[in-house]
C-alpha cells in the first residue's frame, strides 16, 4: 500500500514537474516573440525618424525652388513690360532671369542627387 502511494506520489510530483517545464517553455517562447517584437518596433521607429529628416529635407526644397521660381516669373514680367520702353533694361532682366533658372536647376539637380545617395 505504501509504495502505490509512493508510486502516485511520484507520478504527481513528475507530471507536476512536466507542467512547470511545459510553462517555462512557452514563457520563454513568448518572451522570444516579444524580444523580436521590440527589436523590429525599434528599427521602424529609427526609419521613421529618417524619413522624417527626409521629409524635412524635401519640404525646405520645395520652399526654396518655389521662391526662386517665383523671383524668376517676376524677372521675366518686369522684362516683358520692360521691352517696349527700355529694351536694354528688358534684357538686363532676362539675363538676371536666365542666370537664376541657372543657379534653380543647379541646385534642383544637387538635392535630387543627395537625395539619391540617401535612398541606397
Amino acid at each position: 500500500m505504501l509504495s502505490i502511494l509512493l508510486l502516485i506520489l511520484l507520478f504527481l510530483t513528475l507530471w507536476h514537474l512536466v507542467k512547470i517545464l511545459r510553462a517555462y517553455h512557452q514563457k520563454q517562447y513568448e518572451l522570444i516573440l516579444t524580444q523580436e517584437n521590440l527589436q523590429s518596433y525599434i528599427l521602424e521607429s529609427g526609419s521613421s525618424a529618417n524619413i522624417q529628416v527626409i521629409n524635412q529635407s524635401l519640404l525646405n526644397m520645395y520652399s526654396g525652388v518655389g521662391q526662386s521660381l517665383a523671383a524668376l516669373h517676376i524677372q521675366l514680367q518686369v522684362a516683358q513690360k520692360l521691352w517696349h520702353l527700355n529694351p536694354v533694361q528688358a534684357q538686363k532682366s532676362l539675363s538676371e532671369a536666365y542666370q537664376l533658372s541657372s543657379s534653380l536647376m543647379d541646385e534642383v539637380r544637387c538635392n535630387v542627387k543627395i537625395l539619391g545617395q540617401v535612398d541606397e
